[in-house]
Formats: C-alpha cells, structure tokens, sequence
C-alpha cells in the first residue's frame, strides 16, 4: 500500500483535487440552505389590486404581477402557478363587488429580490405555501445529498494526498505540517457542510440566530474556533503517523505502540508529539460526548 502511494499517487494532484470537492460540497450546502423556506410567521403579506399580470411561462406557470396598495404599485414575479394559466376563463368569477380583483401575496425578501410563496386571487388559491415548501424540500435534498457526498470524496482523496505526501518521506520535508493542516481542514470542511445541509436540526440544537445574525452566518466562524483546539492535535497525530509509518507499524496497534514509545523516549520533541496526539482523541472525544448528551437532551 505504501509503496503504491509513493510510486504511483502524486500528493498534490489529489489534495487539489480534494479542495476543489470541498468547494463543491460548500456550493452545494449553499444552495441546500438557499433553497430554504422560513417558517410562515415571519413572511411578509401584502394585499392590493391587480393592475397587471403578465404569464412569462405557460409550462411553468410564471408570472409577473403589479398590484396597487396604499397608493404604491408593487411588482412581484412568481412560479408554479399552474391554476393560474387558465385565469381568462374565470377571471369574472374572481371579481368582487367594485369589479376589481383583490390579491393576497406571501412573501419573504431574499437580498434584493422577493420570493413569493403564497398567492390568493379573491377567494381562489392559485399557489400554496406547502406547494412551494414541498419543490424546495425536494430540491434541498438533492443539494444535501451532494454536498455530503462531495465533502466525503474530498476528505478521502486529500487524505490519499496527505498519505502518499507521508509516504514519500524525506523527499518531501514539508509532508508533516502540511498534512496537519490537511487533516483540520478536512474536519472543519466535513462538519460544516453537514450541519450547513440539515438546517431544521441546526435551528432546533442552536436556534435561529446567534449575535444578532443567522445562525448559518455565524456557524463558521463559531465552528471554527470550537475546532481550534484540535489544531496542535492534528499536527501531532500526523507526526506520529508518519514516524510510525517509517518505522513500518501500521495500524491501531501500530500506533498505540508508537505513542507509548514516544511517552517513554529520552527525546522531548517526541514527547510533545505523543502528547499532542492524546490530546486530539481526548478533545475529540469530549466534542462527541458533548454532542450526543446535549442530542439527546433536546431529543434530536
């Protein structure tokens, strides 16, 4: 295995590789967190008179409507109205007493655009708030999917990378610290795309927001310096892999014996390394505790 990954598996082709799947998944997480709809009480409602509609797509059922309201006009564009493409046929039907016809939007702002998600023409629904939330769940999903999927390639092919770059040996003097870094990155990336992508567990464990901002604006950051501790850890499980690695053990068993000689060596830098990797395990293992007891504490 070794010697496949020294010959044959060029180190910075799969770490860039790796990245570039973790920019992936990051877009995906995005686009999974974009798609979704907040919760009906905090959408926006504007009732007016139709001065305008305009169908963009039959196939889709788009269109784009100007409604008066408080002496304003308001222009919105929406999708999947599908009810709403045969509106000629029934238009007289929706009509109130004035000969007018009132509408009822729902709506969120996103950026500078609007997002309708519900709309009501007169008495007759023509979009629905579940419509729209079940498309988007879907879409979600599929976004979700791809996200883990492309965050767990990336972490193994820059693990590959970081194990042919340890492999290589002296050649390569900058393996060590490179592939601690490599290993944190592969942590942080990994756990902040899967939470990014389960947005209805991340509002139920941390709420909706954090310092006045979306929670998903402040997760990285949060995330961040809650795995920094983990940083030296990294660093030192890396070291002791690559001298366990040199001395051909391999293994769980080849590594506990190389952090119990490196406890007993004379040498203090081996020492430091030993240390270092206890404390990853322990750090980590307190992360996980944490988060199991604190998810079943609120039943996640």
């Amino acid at each position: 295995m070794l010697g496949l990954l020294r010959e044959r598996f060029h180190p910075r082709v799969a770490v860039v590789l790796g990245c570039a799947m973790l920019a992936l998944a990051a877009m995906s997480g995005l686009l999974a967190w974009l798609g979704t709809l907040p919760p009906r009480d905090q959408l926006l409602h504007l009732t007016g008179q139709v001065q305008e509609l305009k169908l963009r797509n039959p196939a889709t059922g788009a269109f784009t409507i100007t409604l008066l309201s408080a002496g304003a006009l308001y222009t919105f564009e929406f999708d999947h109205a599908h009810r709403l493409v045969g509106l000629p046929a029934w238009t007289e039907k929706l009509r109130d007493s004035r000969g007018e016809i009132i509408v009822t939007l729902d709506y969120f702002e996103f950026g500078r655009s609007k997002k309708v998600v519900d709309v009501l023409f007169g008495k007759e629904r023509v979009l629905s708030y579940e419509e729209v939330a079940g498309l988007a769940a879907e879409k979600a999903i599929k976004d979700r999917n791809s996200a883990i999927g492309f965050g767990v390639m990336g972490a193994v092919l820059i693990s590959f990378g970081g194990l042919a770059q340890l492999a290589r040996g002296n050649a390569y003097q900058r393996a060590i610290p490179d592939s601690g870094a490599l290993l944190w990155l592969v942590f942080y990336g990994l756990l902040l795309v899967v939470m990014l992508t389960e947005p209805a567990i991340l509002h139920r464990a941390f709420g909706a927001e954090a310092f006045h901002l979306p929670i998903e604006y402040a997760l990285p950051v949060i995330l961040a310096l809650l795995l920094l501790p983990l940083w030296p850890g990294c660093m030192g499980l890396t070291s002791l892999l690559a001298q366990a690695m040199r001395k051909g053990r391999g293994g769980k068993i080849g590594m506990i014996l190389e952090i119990r000689s490196a406890l007993a060596s004379d040498n203090p830098a081996e020492r430091q390394m030993a240390i270092k990797t206890l404390w990853f395990f322990a750090y980590f293992g307190l992360l996980a505790g944490a988060w199991i007891a604190y998810a079943a504490m609120l039943g996640i």
